[in-house]
Formats: C-alpha cells, structure tokens, sequence
C-alpha cells in the first residue's frame, strides 16, 4: 500500500511539472513553420523569376520595333533573339540566357500589333529546386509582350 501511495504522489508530482512544454510545442510546431517559410521562400523566387521573364518579352517586344516592317518575320525573330538576349537577361537578376528556350514573333496587321514570347527553362533553378520541395512544380514560363507598331 506504501508503494502505491508513493506513486500517486510521484504522479501528481509529474502531472503538475510544467518544465519542458514549451519545448513539446516548439518541436511540434517547428516543421510547420519550416514549411510555411519554404513556401514564402518559393512563392517569392517563383514571382521574381516570372516577373523577370515577363520583363524580358517586354523589352525584345520593345527591340523590335526597328524591324516590325519586315516581311520575314521568323528570320527577324530568330535574330532578335540571338542579338538580344544575352544583353538583356544580364540586366535581370533572376534570368540566365542559355536558359531561354524560345523566342516568338507574331504580327497582326490588322491591329497592329507585334506579340513576342519567351519560353524559360526553370528546371534546376533554386526557385524550382525549392518550389518542389514544397510541392509547387513548375518546369518553364511562357510570358508574351504586345506592342504596337
């Protein structure tokens, strides 16, 4: 009976012990805040990257204009982008030029308008390195300019 009263005590003692709680809270809440930091982290990078692509269209769509006259629009796209893009995605923080996969010209000439597109390869960017660690795959962007000619 002895035993058993000592190990109520013993009980109560360790039931009313608060030491070590908020250790318990912070390793429950540590991977969720982990998480959430991941995914502020990737959303960001995610934004910038697309944001610097969609800056990209728009400054070839602005380039262009010279040569918006021209009947073969293909060749005049292929060398706007040969010309241009490493020039310009030097300046973009976020934009490496070999990994622009295309570049496109289309002219509408009953609207005047010339639309530019580019496609970027995001594979193996810290943004998509991060982005599927906390499920948000993304492999490339396509951004387009317009711009009146």
């Amino acid at each position: 009976m002895c035993f058993s009263a000592s190990l109520k005590s013993d009980f109560r003692a360790w039931k009313g012990d608060e030491s070590g709680a908020s250790t318990v809270e912070f390793v429950i809440l540590l991977p969720f805040m982990i998480g959430l930091l991941g995914l502020i982290a990737s959303a960001s990078l995610h934004l910038a990257l697309s944001s610097d692509v969609q800056q990209l269209s728009y400054e070839l769509a602005r380039a262009s204009l010279p040569e918006a006259q021209a009947t073969d629009t293909d060749a005049e796209c292929d060398d706007l982008g040969a010309r241009w893009v490493p020039r310009l995605a030097a300046n973009l923080p976020m934009l490496e030029a070999d990994r622009v996969l295309a570049v496109t010209c289309l002219q509408d000439p009953d609207s005047d308008l010339l639309q530019v597109t580019v496609s970027y390869d995001t594979r193996g960017t810290l943004a998509a390195i991060l982005g599927g660690l906390v499920g948000l795959e993304f492999h490339s962007f396509r951004r387009s300019s317009f711009i009146r000619w």
